[in-house]
């Protein structure tokens, strides 16, 4: 028995092998498959004949000429299946089906009061499956703001209220499905790993600005996490420990002068309704208005240099839903990071926007699912 399962595990990774190759590197032939899996080409087409027939590989023609016979080409089917991604804001839950190459084919959203009960969350997620879910579906990706250990358990999130709140397992229950929860920004990370500007880069953190400040580490390609899944909290890094309280209870923490909460501030301070009139205020060339980006833009390059310092790696990728207004607050900080962290890592690094915008958080809410649906099984975390 033991026996029989190695083989079979064994066969698993080899078929494995094959569909990832074809999912990142396109179209290829049988002979190409052998060649750089190194399997027999008689189990490569065993591989190619049960993929083709269960839908998850299909022919799209055939190679060039050379002379010789066209060999026909394989590739991926993205469409073979789906999986619904969620993302927990704090005034509502946004949705989407998802296909295996990372494109929204349906959306859906709801408000939530404020602050939400973890039921009233988990009633939404449910209304927006049953909305969504049509054909096969892997599974529910959820990305939720705060400290997500590896359970699926929201230890701590701010924006939410909540503390030690179980999230993948009790959906998991409802909705009959493999539930993967992750830190929001951590799934806007693999998001732009896999599909965005992360994809020129082996090592990069991707960070956000709007509501909160928070950061994604992907390094040697993958999502690091750290040891209990709190690896990113830039934004409760120490700035000034005299400085205001943040919502996390500490005082100086960096969203306190660089997110959000600092622009509405300022727009308090200047007279302005809210922060939508500081932004028009300061695209109308006002000095003081400006000039409060510019102080926001500053104290985040001060968070991305202890950043870049401590990981020194080759981009920090910047996304979040202020990045609509990154032209006035981007050149300060690059400025910031430019001239004060050391300048061996400052010289190479690049500093880039996230490209999928703000669906990335549903793409990397999905990409949750779809990675250890394509992990070697000797790699599942079960």
């Amino acid at each position: 028995m033991q026996r029989k399962g190695a083989l079979g595990l064994l066969r698993d990774h080899n078929r494995g092998m094959v569909v990832n190759l074809l999912r990142t590197r396109g179209p290829m032939s049988r002979t190409e498959l052998a060649h750089l899996t190194g399997l027999a080409p008689s189990a490569i087409t065993r591989f190619a004949r049960d993929l083709l027939a269960e839908g998850i590989a299909r022919e799209v023609g055939k190679t060039r000429s050379n002379g010789g016979r066209r060999a026909v080409l394989l590739a991926f089917n993205p469409t073979y299946a789906h999986v619904i991604g969620v993302k927990v804001e704090r005034e509502r839950v946004l949705a989407a089906r998802v296909d295996l190459a990372g494109r929204i084919a349906r959306r859906w959203e709801a408000p939530l009061p404020t602050p939400p009960t973890p039921d009233e969350v988990f009633s939404l997620v449910r209304n927006a499956f049953q909305r969504l879910a049509r054909g096969r579906i892997l599974g529910v990706g959820v990305a939720i703001s705060g400290f997500v250990d590896a359970h699926g358990v929201d230890l701590y999130s701010p924006i939410l209220g909540w503390h030690n709140v179980a999230v993948g397992e009790p959906l998991a229950d409802r909705l009959g499905l493999p539930v993967r929860v992750e830190n929001d920004v951590n799934a806007l990370a693999l998001a732009e790993c896999w599909y965005g500007a992360g994809r020129r880069f082996r090592n990069f953190v991707c960070i956000t600005v709007g509501e909160g400040i928070g950061a994604g580490v992907v390094i040697a390609g993958e999502l690091y996490r750290g040891a209990f899944g709190g690896a990113g909290e830039v934004g409760h890094m120490t700035i000034d420990p005299a400085g205001p309280r943040c919502r996390c209870g500490e005082q100086g923490c960096l969203e306190v002068f660089a997110s959000d909460w600092f622009l509405a501030a300022e727009a308090e301070r200047l007279g302005h309704p809210g922060i939508p009139s500081l932004v028009a205020s300061a695209r109308s060339g006002d000095a003081s208005a400006r000039e409060a980006f510019a102080l926001m833009g500053r104290y985040l390059g001060i968070g991305a240099k202890n950043v870049v310092n401590l990981l020194n790696p080759e981009a920090i990728v910047l996304g979040g839903e202020r990045m609509t207004d990154a032209d006035l607050f981007l050149p300060a900080l690059e400025e910031e990071v430019r001239h004060h962290a050391f300048p061996e890592t400052a010289r190479e690094l690049a500093i880039v926007p996230a490209e999928l915008g703000p669906d990335g958080f549903l793409i990397g809410a999905a990409t949750l699912v779809t990675a250890e649906a394509f992990r070697s099984p000797m790699e599942r975390t079960g």
